[in-house]
């Protein structure tokens, strides 16, 4: 016997409805993904700094790829919202 699957409620429905119609879900990845590749580069320059005794170099550059990651990142959410709002049935 193959249990059902229960049916949302409307608070479900709603809270369906509402990442669907303002985009919260691409955000909170994208914050995400940002906090932690800012993290793990600027880690590893902290770990480089100590290993080779060049104290703020290695930081600042983790920082900065920490930085470009972010701006990858936010350029592949507007080209994805991008696609998704192109409804021009001309095009």
């Amino acid at each position: 016997m193959s249990p059902k699957e229960p049916k949302p409620g409307k608070l479900l429905k709603a809270h369906r409805d509402a990442v669907r119609t303002t985009r919260v879900s691409p955000a909170i990845g994208f914050g995400g993904s940002f906090a932690v590749a800012m993290g793990l580069f600027a880690w590893a320059g902290i770990e480089l700094d100590a290993r080779t005794g060049r104290s703020p170099l290695f930081v600042l550059i983790g920082l900065f790829l920490g930085l470009f990651y972010g701006a990858y990142e936010v350029w592949k959410l507007v080209r994805t919202t991008e696609d998704d709002d192109d409804t021009d049935p001309d095009a």
